[in-house]
């Protein structure tokens, strides 16, 4: 049982948390391969954000269940969907055999022995931890080569009544800034070109320095993280509308490596909505803050979330998200169909009560918004050139990369070009998926 592979579903947290999976069990002995067929070991790392994320978990062991092969390897279930479930999950697939959530990933070596020394099934789940691995460097055989990604905290404690991420990751815990640096530190080590700094409301870090003494809230981390990583680009997410400190934007306009991109989830342009949801601001409260970005910083990339179909959004109330769409201009948005957790707020005390059909038909709606508004900004390219990271080639030998603000650039070049090399692209297409055109120089 020395070879174990790992599938990751969900957010980039969970990435992160794969690779810190692979480095303990790298450190016990075992060995990280690419393929189930070739491991001893098949983890399943799951996201419990929207139903369908817990739904490919069941669909990918009803798979495995169906193949004797891959059935008689030691199968674990880890992620945050792992914070959900019980012992149930035996009796309905009994080949597996360890559940295990974020909290307690330095017990896996140990949990794996059990197994091989007759246990059947194991389950470890601790509800709340300041556990955050910061003395484990990950390991990176999972991330791509350009972009490493690094937890700086974990939890939240704003309880959106839609939100299961309380409950399956705990509340608020943040690293100290010096496991922090460390890791910045290792990445750059590793050549990697890009640093994004994670967390469910990255805005709320704080920390105190060991050796000052001084609190440090996220806009001095990100000052201090571009500062200790000057050649590497700096990004973050997620941010929260309630608690986005201006001097985040100062930070990003005083530090040429730090991308100009914000995300900052909206989520509805209805008060009632908002309301319903426990947001914590109103959509007049969130246009004001979008207006100072912009001031601050005018060609600022903003990206946001919105969900359709909450409990009770009318058709009037959908219509306010689209106006503010149509105000704001967004550079991008995630488009989601609400989808009801149980033990969230939402659960408790409202209904599911928007037709899932509806639900589709009004995330096209948004869709098609942001891609016509995608398509209108990225014309503002044409002739122009910028600078971009390779990060990938596909098999026609088109490259892909990003700029600064986070546009994505497709682009040919006349001699062969290696992932991260940096390069100047003349636009000469655009699209709503980004923007289309040649090397010009090197």
């Amino acid at each position: 049982m020395n070879h174990f592979y790992i599938e990751t579903y969900g957010c980039r947290m969970n990435i992160c948390d794969s690779e810190v999976i692979v480095a303990i069990l790298s450190k016990a002995g075992m060995k990280y391969v690419n393929s189930m067929s070739d491991a001893d070991v098949i983890i399943l790392n799951s996201c419990s954000v929207r139903e369908d994320g817990h739904n490919k978990i069941y669909e990918r062991l009803t798979e495995i269940g169906k193949n004797a092969n891959l059935a008689s390897k030691v199968i674990v279930v880890t992620g945050c969907f792992a914070s959900l479930l019980t012992d149930k999950l035996f009796k309905q697939y009994d080949f597996v055999n360890i559940v295990v959530n974020p909290n307690c990933y330095r017990q896996l070596p140990d949990l794996l022995q059990q197994i091989r020394v007759g246990k059947d099934h194991l389950l470890k789940s601790l509800m709340d931890s300041d556990e955050m691995y910061g003395d484990i460097l990950p390991q990176r055989v999972i991330e791509d080569r350009t972009t490493a990604a690094i937890n700086v905290m974990k939890g939240c404690n704003q309880c959106c009544s839609y939100c299961i991420e309380p409950v399956t990751r705990g509340h608020e815990h943040c690293r100290d800034v010096e496991s922090v640096l460390k890791e910045c530190d290792d990445i750059v080590s590793l050549g990697y070109r890009e640093i994004t700094l994670v967390g469910h409301i990255i805005d709320k870090y704080h920390s105190i320095d060991s050796k000052s003494g001084k609190n440090i809230d996220f806009a001095e981390l990100l000052k201090i993280v571009a500062e200790r990583c000057p050649e590497q680009r700096i990004k973050f997410l997620s941010s929260h509308p309630l608690f986005f400190d201006e001097r985040i934007a100062q930070i990003i306009l005083s530090h040429p490596n730090i991308m100009r991109v914000v995300h900052l989830p909206v989520q509805s342009g209805a008060n009632k909505v908002l309301r319903r949801m426990d947001r914590g601001y109103t959509k007049e409260q969130f246009v004001e803050l979008i207006g100072r970005l912009r001031r601050v910083i005018p060609d600022l990339t903003i990206i946001t979330d919105v969900m359709v179909g909450f409990c009770g959004e009318s058709h009037e109330e959908f219509e306010e998200t689209v106006d503010l769409v149509k105000s704001l201009q967004f550079d991008d948005i995630n488009v989601f169909c609400f989808s009801m957790r149980s033990r969230t707020k939402a659960f408790k005390l409202y209904a599911d009560d928007v037709d899932e059909e509806e639900k589709i038909k009004r995330a096209q709606t948004v869709k098609d918004l942001r891609d016509s508004i995608k398509y209108q900004k990225n014309k503002r390219f044409l002739g122009q050139r910028i600078g971009v990271i390779v990060e990938s080639k596909d098999n026609l030998g088109r490259y892909y990369g990003r700029d600064m603000f986070h546009h994505s650039v497709y682009f040919t070049s006349d001699i062969p070009l290696a992932i991260n090399d940096k390069v100047i692209v003349l636009v000469k297409e655009v699209s709503c998926q980004g923007l289309i055109g040649n090397v010009y120089s090197i």
